[in-house]
């Protein structure tokens, strides 16, 4: 299996060092529901995903954001283990953002609830980084649902200006979810050539999903952008991440704080897109650009994948 073994990071550190000025191209990785998904749901597999995971970035000088639920802090008998699992992150050199307090999606929510969950989810997170002189900035919407209508959602952006936050944008999603939740069964049901399969395939369409990316950035702009990379706390990447990142680079990222992305005048087109669904930025762009659509053209996980998905789901 694909683990984060210390040959694998060494291999990625000396590639980091090799092509990291020289790359041209640019890539921020982000990271949904910190503290983490893993199945089964114990303290202990959270720690060790989130030491895996960081143990990459770090070896590697890459930095990330993480952003919180802040109700899976809330476990009887270990909310300030899990709370050190968010220091963790800020100790790595990394950063954390704001994902709400439980993960509710504004498409089903009252704006007044969703507003509170968004403060809710602040209650830990915003003091940890003032405890080290930084500010809590960055906001992701749950299922990247950013309102039904375009009144909900301007008085949602309304609020969250209001309050200090700069969405956070991405261009890049890998349903590594789907891949996640097949790995773990296979996983925990001790069949380890079953997973290796989906970590191949994971890998295999993270490879798709970046080169579509850099297409419709082409198409979209004329030029390559900075992509910003959606993926989630997972055992997945946990173990996947060493050789992602020898892939991105072998395809020229460098790898970029969030903020440094998003400077790129790219990201100051305007994000035009109402609706129930959760698109990346570059299709919100292009309605605002009035370009045609081309969110049907993204590509899906193979069918093999997202049928065992669908079975336990």
């Amino acid at each position: 299996m694909l683990k984060a073994a210390a040959a694998v990071l060494v291999a990625a550190a000396a590639l980091v060092a090799a092509a990291g000025a020289q790359a041209p191209r640019r890539m921020a990785l982000t990271f949904d529901d910190l503290p983490g998904i893993v199945r089964p749901s114990t303290l202990a597999a959270l720690e060790d995903v989130n030491a895996r995971l960081l143990a990459t970035l770090r070896i590697t000088r890459i930095p990330a954001i993480g952003f919180v639920n802040e109700r899976a802090l809330e476990v009887e008998g270990e909310r300030e283990a899990r709370i050190e699992l968010l220091r963790s992150w800020l100790a790595a050199g990394m950063t954390l953002g704001n994902h709400t307090y439980a993960h509710r999606g504004i498409n089903d929510t009252p704006l007044a609830e969703y507003q509170d969950g968004v403060l809710r989810g602040e209650r830990v997170t915003r003091p940890l980084l003032e405890s080290q002189g930084r500010t809590l900035v960055w906001f992701r919407h749950p299922f990247t649902h950013t309102g039904p209508t375009p009144e909900i959602r301007e008085a949602l952006d309304r609020f969250l200006e209001a309050h200090g936050y700069r969405v956070a944008p991405f261009t890049i999603e890998n349903a590594d979810y789907v891949f996640a939740a097949v790995y773990d069964r296979l996983l925990n049901a001790g069949d380890e050539e079953g997973a290796d399969r989906v970590m191949a395939a994971y890998l295999d369409y993270n490879d798709r999903m970046v080169a579509w990316a850099e297409t419709l950035a082409e198409d979209t702009f004329g030029r390559p952008i900075p992509q910003v990379l959606l993926a989630h706390v997972n055992r997945l990447n946990a173990d996947a991440m060493p050789e992602m990142l020898r892939r991105l680079r072998a395809r020229g990222y460098a790898f970029v704080s969030l903020e440094d992305a998003t400077a790129d005048a790219a990201y100051a087109t305007r994000d035009a897109y109402v609706g129930r669904f959760g698109p990346s930025w570059l299709h919100r762009w292009r309605v605002a650009l009035d370009k045609p659509p081309r969110i049907a053209e993204d590509p899906d996980p193979p069918d093999w994948v997202l049928a065992q998905y669908n079975a336990a789901n």
